[in-house]
């Protein structure tokens, strides 16, 4: 057993040793690709391979966020990516990963540096007339303005994105949206803006039934806002349709409750 322990150990050992042989090699492969971009001497076949190395380098900082949680190292390899991509002249995948550096910084709990990122997100998307991703950039910086708690601007880019998704018909995204604008009416006290919004995802749960999630989300804003108007009943029945959704859930095996109500702690 012991001796199969040890075995298993030096496999994982120089399978890392592989791995970082591989990332020293595409480091100096895109050093040279680089060198052959900025000398304007580099052929098709260097920009497809300085493509490939780029991909890689982006996929491997979304992996060490998504399943390692190192968000320091992530937020390393994708700076990487676009320095690689803004050789390539690649604005689309500038964009992208310009946005995914502004959710990295907001798990460091840099927000400002984040808001900077996504707003440069915004330009180069809006250079290539990229509406999904301006919207869903847009989205993001309602969401760090909800953390830090200014709900006047939340609500601006908000809404911002939200008549993108309105024109696109997209119920789902407006729905998702919609909840983050309700909660952050009711902060302001703007209860008749929070009704028509309310009415609005009434409507499109009529035609779409969406993840159990926003329909949380959902539940729980309209049961804040009929208590915040008074209207006992109404936010009664939407109590009940929120705790009975998450036994739904836990009964699945799924831990589940409302972003607001979370973030309202």
């Amino acid at each position: 057993m012991n001796r199969f322990l040890l075995l298993l150990l030096l496999m994982i050992c120089l399978r890392a040793d592989a791995q970082n042989y591989a990332d020293i090699a595409d480091d100096k492969q895109a050093d040279l690709l680089l060198n052959k971009i900025h000398l304007h001497t580099a052929t098709e076949e260097d920009r497809i391979a300085l493509q490939k190395i780029a991909i890689a380098v982006q996929d491997n900082g979304q992996r060490q966020d998504e399943q390692q949680h190192d968000y320091r190292k992530s937020l390393q390899n994708i700076d990487k990516a676009i320095t690689l991509f803004e050789a390539l002249g690649d604005t689309l995948n500038m964009a992208f990963n310009r946005k995914y550096k502004g959710h990295l910084l907001v798990r460091l709990n840099k927000t400002s540096a984040a808001k900077t990122e996504i707003r440069a997100a915004i330009s180069l998307y809006r250079s290539k007339n990229t509406g999904a991703g301006i919207a869903s950039s847009q989205f993001d910086l309602a969401r760090i303005f909800e953390f830090e708690n200014k709900p006047d601007s939340a609500i601006y880019y908000a809404s911002a994105a939200r008549t993108y998704w309105q024109q696109q018909e997209n119920n789902l995204q407006t729905i998702v949206i919609n909840n983050l604008m309700l909660y952050q009416l009711l902060q302001l006290n703007q209860t008749e803006k929070a009704e028509a919004v309310y009415h609005e995802s009434e409507l499109l749960l009529k035609k779409q039934a969406p993840h159990w999630q926003p329909l949380l989300d959902y539940y729980f804003t309209a049961m804040l806002l009929f208590r915040q108007i008074n209207d006992i009943s109404s936010a009664s029945h939407y109590r009940e349709l929120y705790l009975g959704k998450i036994e739904a859930l836990r009964k699945e095996g799924i831990n589940a409750r409302s972003y607001y109500e979370t973030f309202a702690q």
